[in-house]
């Protein structure tokens, strides 16, 4: 078996598989788009695969909530599958719709270990489609995150990305690993540095163990420096997630 098969996991509405498969094999995986529809038929799949990808779009048109639909039906026919996958020391990675999604099923970030929902995503501040590039900066300490640079920058695309949580401070210094920051690269609440008015600026987070992440920014839309529009020339920073996850997969696994 190819231990660098990666499932993308689509709905209807799912917009963003096609780039997110591109970047995939850029980087040496052997991805696999299959509706989650087409996985309830044989569940059991999921076991071929090292990395799960949930890519961004609007899952069945967000019209229950964005996300609702496919974390309902993750939370009570796919769970225990998730569950294994994880505990086998496998990837998990939710972009935008995707980490609506993981935090709505309860998979992320679990640190009760109760495996219910625990933070939520929910409308822009600015009740807007936000859609721009934004500076973040990098907690280096994770697998999807090792050897990057401090601040990096990713575009936003997405009009519930506001993370709201309860957490204590000691709790956000574990699950926080990408942070919304100012042009000087301090974290900041003010728009339109922070697009959405997430708390303690935040813009991705991991769970307990480490192996599933979900983000709001879209990396699989930064594999190029050329997409980079502004003047100055930087790093896709983008694919250095996947490289770290396919690095991982081959040391690791």
């Amino acid at each position: 078996m190819n231990k660098f098969k990666t499932l993308v996991l689509k709905a209807s509405g799912t917009n963003c598989e096609i780039e997110t498969s591109f970047i995939l094999e850029n980087v040496g995986f052997k991805p696999e788009i299959i509706t989650i529809n087409e996985l309830l038929l044989e569940e059991k799949k999921i076991e071929k695969y090292s990395f799960i990808v949930i890519p961004g779009g609007f899952s069945y048109g967000d019209y229950t909530g964005s996300g609702r639909i496919v974390s309902s039906i993750i939370r009570h026919h796919l769970f225990n599958r998730l569950q294994n996958h994880i505990s086998n020391g496998k990837l998990i990675l939710g972009i935008c719709n995707g980490f609506q999604i993981l935090v709505k099923s309860g998979l992320l970030p679990n640190i009760e270990g109760l495996w219910k929902q625990e933070v939520s995503l929910i409308f822009n501040d600015s009740f807007h489609y936000e859609d721009r590039w934004v500076k973040l900066k990098v907690n280096q300490n994770t697998i999807f995150t090792k050897n990057f640079p401090e601040f990096i920058y990713l575009p936003v695309a997405h009009g519930e990305g506001k993370l709201v949580h309860n957490f204590k401070k000691n709790i956000l210094d574990r699950i926080g690993v990408f942070y919304y920051v100012d042009k000087n690269g301090n974290k900041t609440m003010k728009y339109p540095s922070n697009p959405n008015g997430s708390f303690d600026s935040l813009a991705g987070i991991i769970d307990n163990t480490g192996k599933i992440l979900g983000m709001m920014p879209h990396p699989e839309r930064f594999r190029d420096g050329r997409q980079f529009y502004f003047d100055k020339k930087i790093d896709p920073f983008g694919i250095l997630i996947f490289e770290n996850v396919y690095r991982y997969i081959k040391e690791e696994l």
